[in-house]
């Protein structure tokens, strides 16, 4: 079991004075088999009322109502949570044939359509599903996933400020860069394409071990394996989500686990800057 102390500092800066604001912050670890929250604390520069409650999916927001003008926002989260060692490689029970056969049932994708219906930060072009590693039913779920992982780390290079995250897969493609959303967005619709359930996973990722994309909230994909439940895979460091993840939450892409969203009452531009702390003791 290790213990991480991460500290979530989101500072907006407003070119003419916030009138009203409601925000809604999704940053708080997902408390579940594997991550377990010791002590948090919250603050923030507006002393409108603030309080708790759950996304769609299930996923703890903080909402935060300001009534009165402001220029500046400030938002602070803090948090030791204590995550339990895992082992990312998994045997299946079920030969190649018979995962295949669930996938492909009826049933099973009514039940995950969610998961299996893309979206436009998720589709996948016409005519390049065959550039990707194909999946069949003479493999393994999981070893095409492994395949398909190191197929995307080797053919994007991670390039920060490359993209934003309202980029197309299909600029994603042309410029063959991107950041972590990217990587997982294309992970995630080639997994849609073969009719294996994909969700976007949003998260905090150790600091200590120098991985790509740990200076920010990182993204990464859960794929579903039969008899398996959903495995964590990350396209961007080439690697299977471990107990070096902590887990915020997942959606169908990244407008699903968005940090922060608003409603304001301004004019003018804005500007905001997010910083992360992750430390392993």
């Amino acid at each position: 079991m290790k213990d991480f102390y991460i500290e979530y500092i989101i500072v907006n800066k407003y070119e003419q004075p916030v009138r009203k604001a409601n925000f809604q912050i999704l940053v708080v670890p997902d408390s579940n088999a594997v991550n377990s929250i010791q002590d948090q604390e919250v603050s923030c520069s507006v002393s409108g009322e603030m309080h708790r409650s759950k996304n769609p999916f299930g996923f703890e927001i903080l909402s935060i109502y300001a009534g009165q003008p402001f220029t500046d926002f400030w938002f602070k989260f803090k948090a030791r949570v204590q995550v339990q060692d895992i082992n990312p490689f998994v045997v299946s029970p079920l030969l190649p044939g018979d995962e295949y056969k669930q996938l492909m049932a009826l049933d099973f994708q009514i039940d995950n359509h969610l998961f299996l219906t893309s979206t436009d930060l998720t589709h996948l072009p016409f005519g390049f599903l065959d550039t990707f590693p194909k999946y069949s039913n003479k493999l393994q779920v999981f070893d095409y996933l492994l395949q398909l992982n190191n197929y995307l780390y080797r053919m994007l290079e991670y390039s920060p400020e490359s993209t934003d995250v309202n980029t197309p897969i299909e600029d994603v493609l042309r410029i063959r860069k991107g950041v972590c959303q990217d990587f997982a967005h294309l992970f995630i619709s080639v997994c849609r394409e073969n009719k294996i359930p994909a969700r976007y996973v949003s998260g905090y990722l150790d600091q200590g071990a120098e991985f790509l994309g740990s200076g920010q909230l990182h993204a990464w994909v859960e794929a579903y394996i039969p008899e398996l439940g959903w495995v964590g895979f990350d396209a961007t460091n080439n690697l299977l989500a471990d107990h070096h993840y902590i887990k915020i939450a997942h959606g169908t892409d990244y407008r699903d686990c968005s940090p922060i969203v608003g409603v304001l009452e301004t004019l003018g531009m804005q500007k905001s800057t997010h910083t992360v702390t992750v430390t392993n003791q």
